[in-house]
């Protein structure tokens, strides 16, 4: 699936697409807040790991990937696009591509603004 670039994104996208959410979960209110819940501890947790130099682009790469496809899953749309740049960019390093972009920080806030939505929708 194509992810549009932040670019190509209307200004207004909200963090957690709610719609998209609703449908995943058939409207079940207590399975939206278990994805948000799943997603919220997932993002959490592999953002802490693409910032740790220990690890391998290869490595970040695919723990990019993860986010994206979790993202996806919740209509963290900001997140997905931030993933997938994140993704594309070590996966480049990981061949041997040199690059200056560095899509970490865009990632870091597209992940803090989906978990503080998270955070007001479940208070």
């Amino acid at each position: 699936m194509n992810v549009a670039t932040k670019r190509d994104l209307p200004r207004d996208v909200p963090a957690i697409d709610l719609v998209h959410l609703a449908r995943q979960s058939d409207g079940y209110e207590t399975l939206e807040a278990e994805l948000l819940g799943m997603f919220d501890a997932q993002a959490a947790k592999l953002t802490t790991r693409l910032w740790q130099p220990e690890v391998g682009a290869q490595a970040k790469a695919d723990i990019a990937h993860r986010l994206k496809g979790s993202a996806l899953a919740v209509g963290a749309w900001q997140v997905a696009e931030a993933a997938t740049a994140t993704e594309t960019h070590f996966a480049k390093i990981a061949a041997g591509d040199v690059s200056d972009d560095e899509p970490l920080v865009e990632l870091q806030d597209a992940v803090d603004e989906a978990r503080a939505a998270i955070a007001r929708l479940s208070a």
